[in-house]
């Protein structure tokens, strides 16, 4: 191991270990960053979050020679305050919003879209590209995209 006995390496692992549990002995966390707080802020907004149902839309994705489809339901969660705009703003945009999706996804392959990450991932880029077509201003009301369905064959 070179320079370092074991037992110096043990230390600074164990000294380390202890720095989450020393930090509100030294200085704490802020009153605003307390875990009191940060859970009941999000318990709240979690409450004030709604949904705007977009719709189902069916893709080729690209397999080469092989035909697989892509069919994905989908719905925007947005806070309360900001649905019924949200909603207008979805319906006079929606087919911009559509071939935006529909060619996104026509480029995504199988492996782009598999599993926990490539999901992710893809509603992500949903949201980001939604944010800046319906809210060019840049204040983005579009929190997060949630899959109701999500069927490959």
């Amino acid at each position: 191991m070179g320079r370092f006995s074991p037992w110096i390496i043990l230390l600074a692992a164990v000294s380390g270990g202890a720095v989450p549990f020393l930090s509100p002995l030294i200085g704490g966390l802020p009153s605003d960053l307390s875990p009191t707080n940060l859970t009941d802020s999000k318990s709240e907004d979690s409450s004030r979050v709604t949904y705007v149902p977009f719709g189902e839309v069916t893709v080729n994705l690209d397999e080469g020679r092989m035909n697989r489809y892509l069919r994905l339901k989908m719905a925007l969660q947005v806070l309360q305050d900001d649905r019924e705009s949200v909603e207008d703003l979805v319906e006079s945009r929606s087919l911009e919003l559509k071939n935006w999706l529909l060619s996104h996804l026509s480029d995504k392959n199988l492996n782009d879209i598999r599993g926990k990450v490539g999901q992710n991932q893809l509603r992500r880029e949903i949201r980001n590209q939604f944010n800046s077509i319906l809210f060019p201003n840049g204040r983005d009301r579009i929190n997060d995209i949630l899959f109701e369905e999500f069927n490959v064959q």
